[in-house]
């Protein structure tokens, strides 16, 4: 909740100046341009007598998550196998979603995987950058595909050499977020990778409520970020054997993560499939299912990426004069964690948003009415990194 300033400063009241149109259109009145030299206390009594109204309290804090949606969901890929390019990503481009594709970058360039006695053909690099390209994240499942919780001596060669091949082939990203081989850590792998990843992504197959790792239950902030919980899906899966998790987490205000490794359409070569490959016409009824609840659909590094921010930023709100200030602190780095954060404002119902600025750039940000009533709910996206909001009232138009 946000308390009430007495002191006696300076406020950018520029922001009664830059868009007349709008304060017009608002139902509020705009001062002229030569009063703008004027102190704050005749400003006070100007803005008062315009109509402006004081408001006394607002609240201003993080939605869970991404446009305040009641929960998230990551579809995520393991391997890289030519299936998932073929099938699985045209499939989640049809029906407006982007997912997590976790490459064994050690392989791609020869594009063959020798998976125990199972060649499998994977997508390569041109084509890893396609789907960069079309808003999917490609990130790490190591350079080799060894089981790390077994191999402890070769961890930080199989995160450094896989690291330094995403960043040569796509430079245009800052971070990457891991996916560990057959889904197997430890304590001593987690903490290297953390090192070197900002999430990392565990899982299994035992989809039932209650399992934070193995299920794939994460709830609103996952309780350990190198080990994040999946469920991984088996041909003999569906949409019905899936619903019990989903529903699970959808009532937690949650996080759900679907594993995919295989896809098959009944046409595609069997050296192209995946491990485990689910029917194409199963993977498309199971994405309808998500789809038909209010979820966050994004990527497995940005949903990580935005809880970090979410649960590390401090908000201090205050009235200065006619405005709001909101400053806003967060102690991770905002070159790897450059997420928006979705802010829901309160205010009281007789009041409308006018206009959010930052105060270091002068930009405007945009912002959106959720919800009517008692108080006013609007959403707005924050920058990553450190400043202050100001924030400007009017009265609502009946």
């Amino acid at each position: 909740m946000g308390k009430v300033s007495r002191q006696k400063e300076f406020y950018p009241l520029f922001l009664f100046l830059s868009l007349p149109i709008l304060f017009f259109y608002s139902g509020c009145v705009t001062p002229p341009k030569e009063e703008v030299r004027k102190s704050q206390d005749i400003w006070e009594r100007d803005l008062e007598g315009a109509g402006f109204p004081l408001v006394e309290e607002i609240r201003l804090y993080p939605a869970r998550w991404y446009g305040n949606r009641k929960a998230a969901c990551s579809i995520t890929f393991d391997d890289g196998t030519l299936d998932q390019f073929i099938l699985g990503a045209p499939e989640m481009d049809r029906q407006g979603l982007r997912g997590t594709f976790f490459v064994i970058t050690g392989f791609m360039e020869k594009k063959i995987w020798k998976d125990g006695n199972t060649e499998r053909e994977l997508f390569n690099w041109d084509q890893a950058r396609d789907l960069a390209w079309r808003g999917h994240e490609i990130a790490s499942h190591t350079a080799r595909h060894l089981d790390l919780s077994a191999n402890p001596g070769k961890v930080q060669t199989e995160i450094e050499e896989a690291l330094r091949d995403l960043k040569r082939e796509i430079p245009w990203k800052k971070s990457f977020s891991l996916g560990w081989p057959y889904w197997r850590s430890s304590a001593e792998a987690e903490g290297i990778a953390s090192r070197f990843h900002f999430a990392a992504r565990a899982g299994g197959i035992s989809a039932r409520p209650g399992s934070s790792s193995l299920g794939g239950v994460n709830g609103k902030s996952p309780v350990n970020f190198m080990g994040i919980g999946s469920h991984g899906i088996l041909p003999s899966d569906s949409r019905e054997t899936l619903l019990p998790i989903l529903q699970e987490v959808y009532t937690n205000g949650g996080w759900l993560i679907p594993n995919f490794h295989g896809l098959n359409d009944g046409k595609i070569p069997a050296k192209a499939l995946g491990w485990q490959a689910l029917p194409l016409e199963s993977f498309s009824l199971i994405l309808e299912t998500l789809k038909g609840y209010d979820l966050w659909f994004a990527p497995f590094g940005d949903v990580a990426k935005y809880a970090r921010q979410r649960d590390s930023i401090t908000l201090e709100t205050e009235r200065v004069g006619y405005l709001w200030r909101a400053d806003y602190k967060s102690n991770l780095d905002s070159v790897i964690y450059d997420h928006p954060l979705t802010l829901n404002l309160e205010i009281p119902a007789a009041i409308a948003l006018l206009m959010v600025m930052e105060d270091t750039t002068g930009r405007i940000l945009p912002f959106t009415l959720k919800e009517r009533g008692e108080r006013n709910l609007y959403l707005l996206d924050l920058p990553s990194g450190d400043g202050t909001l100001w924030i400007s009232l009017c009265r609502a138009r009946e």
